[in-house]
């Protein structure tokens, strides 16, 4: 069991998928966690990764991003845990629009599939 960290698939379809994880989670057989004890696990800093790990997935048979290959990956962040943080709270709202659109979004729809049924009656 893990405690905010990032993580990415190592194996299958999805390698070098990155994510942010907040809160307490299992891990599996198929995917990397980076911790941080300084801070460094969050949401701008994964989605910074998550740009670049697709470059680095081997596509011979099955694609994978083992951890070794990921610990060699050089990125540029923020110097300040305050910049990194901003950067985290607004793509975290940005998520969370996202998410409310999308379910606003399949909620017209169904109003748009019962007026149109209602109209055939």
């Amino acid at each position: 069991m893990f405690d905010t960290a990032i993580t990415w698939t190592t194996d299958g379809a999805n390698a070098g998928t990155v994510s942010y994880r907040s809160g307490r989670f299992y891990s599996t057989n198929v995917n990397g966690v980076l911790i941080s004890d300084k801070g460094y696990a969050n949401k701008a800093i994964s989605e910074i990764l998550n740009l670049e790990a697709w470059k680095w997935v081997s596509h011979v048979g099955n694609p994978k991003l083992m951890n070794n290959v990921m610990g060699d990956i050089s990125i540029m962040i923020p110097s300040s845990f305050e910049e990194q943080d901003r950067l985290s709270d607004f793509l975290n709202q940005l998520d969370d629009t996202i998410t409310l659109h999308d379910q606003k979004l399949n909620l017209l729809k169904l109003v748009k599939q019962s007026l149109l049924q209602n109209m055939f009656i």
